[in-house]
C-alpha cells in the first residue's frame, strides 16, 4: 500500500481515532488546536495541502492559491490567528470549488457561511466576521506554514471533521492508518461489551 492509498483509505476515519493513532506513534502536534471548526458541523474534507501563508486580513494570498491551486488540495491558510478582517467568503469559496479544491482551512476569520454551506464546500476556520479582509498585496504559498498551532507542509495529507483537524505527513500515512485500524478494533469491542452491560440493566 502507499502512501496516497492509505491516506485515502484513512478519509472515512474519525480525526480522534486518526489524532490518537499519532498520539500513540508519540506524534502530539499533529492535531490543530480546537479553535479550528467547520462553518457547519456536517462538512468533511481530506486532501493534500496548498499551504499559504497571508498577513493579517490579507486576501491577496487567498488569491494566490486559488490562482494555483490543483484539484484534490486543501488550501490551508496560516493567518496568524487574526479574526477581526476576514481572509475568506463565499466567491473564494466558489471559485476554490469549481478549481477542484477539496476544502479549505484558515486560521482567521470567515464569511457569508450561508453561501458556502449552500455549496457544499468544506470551509474550517478560526473565526466568523463580518468585516472585510484588508488590500495588502502579501503572502507565499507551498512553503511550510504553521496553522492551528502545528506545522504543516506542502503536499501534507489533511482530514477535517466536526471534531476538528489533523495533518498526517505522507511518511506517517500507512503507520497511521495500522494505528487507527488497531484503535477502531479495541474500542469497538470495549463499547459493545458496554451497550450489553447498559442493556441488561435496563430490562
Amino acid at each position: 500500500m502507499t502512501p496516497t492509498e492509505a491516506a485515502r483509505e484513512m478519509a472515512d476515519i474519525s480525526t480522534a481515532n486518526i489524532s490518537d493513532a499519532l498520539f500513540r506513534m508519540g506524534h502530539k502536534n499533529r492535531t490543530m488546536r480546537s479553535h479550528i471548526k467547520p462553518v457547519d458541523p456536517d462538512m468533511r474534507l481530506f486532501g493534500t495541502a496548498l499551504t499559504v501563508h497571508a498577513y493579517p486580513g490579507g486576501t491577496h494570498a487567498c488569491s494566490m492559491a486559488l490562482d494555483d491551486v490543483q484539484s484534490g488540495e486543501v488550501i490551508v491558510i496560516d493567518g496568524g490567528g487574526f479574526t477581526d478582517n476576514i481572509l475568506w467568503g463565499e466567491i473564494f469559496s466558489h471559485m476554490a470549488a469549481v478549481a477542484g479544491s477539496a476544502g479549505a482551512v484558515i486560521d482567521g476569520s470567515v464569511r457569508d457561511i450561508e453561501g458556502v454551506v449552500e455549496i457544499g464546500f468544506p470551509l474550517f476556520a478560526a473565526g466568523i466576521s463580518p468585516q472585510a479582509g484588508t488590500g495588502g498585496k502579501h503572502g507565499e504559498i507551498r512553503i511550510p506554514i504553521s496553522c492551528g498551532g502545528i506545522l504543516v507542509n506542502p503536499g501534507d495529507f489533511v482530514y477535517g471533521d466536526r471534531l476538528g483537524v489533523v495533518v498526517v505527513p505522507p511518511e506517517m500515512a500507512e503507520e497511521t492508518l495500522e494505528r487507527c485500524h488497531e484503535i477502531i478494533e479495541k474500542e469497538s469491542k470495549i463499547l459493545a461489551d458496554l451497550k450489553a452491560q447498559l442493556e441488561e440493566r435496563e430490562q
